[in-house]
């Protein structure tokens, strides 16, 4: 029997079926939108702080408190998806996922309590993660290392746009509605999202390839995870160099609006061409792939990165906030379009050889890359020093460690080992 062609048509599974000859571009697209509620639940309802503050009575710092108390749940919630996935399919999971995070985005845009709103916030995030995990899981399923690396830069074409779109888009909705319109928008897009699961979404997991052992082995799983450096290099060292970007995130309008006066608009501006940059790599990591090594990919968009964090840091040294800003911009863009080269293909070396796993190694992945913005979002508040230097170490530290870490990866590796 021959492969299948790109279809998004529900399908028995089978071998063929689930190891595909062709690319299933209209599949990874649609799994795009499945990893997108995430951006779009993060971005989208920040245009609304100020006046959900105003509907509690509280000030706006203490309402952007549901911003980490989401990051929290995104931490735990791929933890859990990740071994449960590997028992029971790619399947179930996303039904259970998808079906919290229509109900925890009902309660956001009801209450009228903010601790309620926290506990919303937290229990969406806990939802929306396993479209991460699972996405990730399942395309490694189905499709060779090299076509792995391609179809996570298709995917990222399509939720790449959300926090391109997201911020525009509420702040649409608060011309019309108010704030609860965008919580509600939520909980639909995750009902289409259950749509999806359920008429396109075919299990990609064989029987054969399931994780078998104990539950209460979970914990000892992920520490032989760690251990195995065909993932802990690619995926840690991918991991603080995607770290870099929600550290960047984290200082932006401080550095931007704050320090160099730049607008409102033209912050958005700003903040969409980096994200643009960085989907533009993406597409040209598909070109690329056909004509180097995936290694070799990997290692010079992680250069790419640190030299430009490293010119950022110098900068921030010698001339601080009398820098040029378009020379700051420059360089923070070429740190986050570099992700283009290295996300992509450092997800495609530490996801090849976890075969029983796979659901593991995609939430250990992802928990490792928020976990690097909390902690350096953090450290980031603690330099009592210029925002151009701040940023600049901040970024400069992160990369030059996911870079050595890169370079820790056998470069006779043969990805082909893998199928």
């Amino acid at each position: 029997m021959s492969a299948p062609k790109s279809s998004l048509s529900k399908k028995p599974i089978t071998a063929e079926r689930v190891r595909s000859a062709d690319l299933p571009v209209a599949w990874i697209m649609m799994l795009g939108l499945m990893v997108a509620v995430g951006p779009l639940s993060i971005d989208m309802y920040l245009p609304a702080l100020p006046s959900m503050a105003d509907d509690f009575g509280v000030s706006t710092a203490f309402m952007a408190n549901s911003v980490p108390a989401y990051f929290l749940g995104l931490v735990f919630g791929q933890l859990f998806y990740g071994p449960f996935s590997d028992r029971v399919g790619r399947v179930k999971p996303l039904y259970i996922g998808m079906t919290l995070y229509v109900i925890a985005s009902i309660l956001c845009a009801t209450t009228d309590n903010e601790y309620v709103l926290f506990v919303g916030r937290t229990m969406q995030a806990l939802g929306a993660c396993v479209g991460a995990v699972v996405t990730r899981a399942a395309i490694r399923d189905r499709l060779t290392a090299k076509q792995t690396a391609k179809a996570f830069s298709i995917m990222i074409l399509v939720m790449g746009l959300a926090p391109i779109l997201a911020p525009s888009l509420g702040a649409l909705f608060l011309q019309f509605f108010d704030w609860h319109s965008i919580f509600w928008f939520l909980a639909a897009f995750g009902a289409l999202n259950l749509l999806l699961t359920k008429f396109f979404f075919f299990e990609t997991l064989t029987e054969e390839n399931r994780n078998v052992r104990p539950a209460k082995e979970v914990l000892s799983q992920y520490w032989d995870l760690l251990k195995d450096p065909t993932f802990n290099y690619p995926a840690i060292g991918g991991g603080l160099l995607m770290g870099a970007m929600f550290v960047y995130i984290s200082s932006a309008s401080e550095l931007i609006m704050d320090t160099y006066g730049v607008s409102a608009t033209h912050f958005g501006w700003l903040f969409g061409m980096n994200a643009a940059g960085f989907v533009g790599l993406t597409q040209l990591n598909q070109w690329l792939t056909n004509r180097f090594r995936i290694l070799s990919i990997l290692r010079f968009g992680t250069m790419m990165q640190v030299l430009s964090a490293g010119t950022l840091f110098v900068v921030g040294i010698f001339l601080g906030t009398d820098a040029w800003l378009p020379l700051v911009l420059a360089c923070i863009f070429f740190c986050i379009a570099g992700l283009g080269l290295t996300q992509p293909n450092a997800s495609a070396i530490a996801l090849a050889f976890q075969k029983q796993r796979a659901g593991m190694a995609s939430a250990l992945q992802g928990s490792l890359m928020f976990s690097v913005g909390i902690f350096g979002g953090l450290l980031l508040n603690l330099f009592p020093l210029n925002p151009v230097l701040k940023i600049g170490i901040a970024l400069f530290v992160l990369m030059s460690l996911g870079a050595f870490l890169i370079w820790q990866i056998d470069r006779n590796l043969n990805l082909d080992d893998a199928e």
